[in-house]
């Protein structure tokens, strides 16, 4: 899934499950909260109080024009933990947040900063754009990863330059 980040533009998440709770972790990162951390985590699990009583966050009630929009009166809520940090993913802290369901696409809230990003399955022409910039991004920052980088291509280049044609580098006065 895609999201918009505040001023680091879009960002991918991979959610997976765990039991009933829903892991969101950062496929492509930002300065803060890099890539392979998680981003948050939901609690789908009903929620039952001592009383026996199911207790959860009441829905959030659209007025008619949403309603319209959206094509429903209510829009589900779940409890869960956002994690935040500073540069360099310093300070990195969990807070109280919120996923709420929007149709086919949810956006989850961080509550006591006021932050809410909207998730939507991205093309698969965006997801390649995503994942090869942030893939240039990583090599821009790591001087031994571009390196690295560099001499697997090539390394498979001579291969395959091998393999097409065994008698280019076999041949008389060749790497003499």
């Amino acid at each position: 899934l895609s999201n918009r980040y505040g001023e680091y533009g879009y960002e991918m998440i991979n959610v997976t499950y765990s039991g009933d709770s829903l892991i969101a972790t950062k496929v492509t990162g930002d300065k803060n909260v890099p890539k392979g951390e998680v981003t948050f985590t939901v609690d789908l699990s009903p929620q039952i109080s001592s009383s026996g009583q199911a207790t959860h966050l009441e829905p959030i009630e659209l007025d008619s024009k949403a309603e319209n929009q959206w094509g429903k009166k209510y829009l589900p809520r779940h409890t869960g933990k956002g994690q935040v940090a500073s540069e360099s993913f310093t300070n990195a802290q969990w807070m109280e947040g919120q996923m709420i369901i929007v149709g086919r696409f949810f956006s989850f809230a961080w509550v006591p900063i006021g932050h809410q990003i909207f998730f939507g399955r991205p093309s698969s022409e965006l997801t390649i754009k995503m994942l090869k910039e942030a893939k240039e991004e990583e090599l821009k920052r790591d001087h031994v990863a571009v390196m690295r980088d560099a001499a697997h291509h090539m390394m498979e280049e001579t291969y395959w330059a091998e393999k097409e044609d065994d008698s280019h580098f076999g041949g008389e006065g060749c790497f003499e």
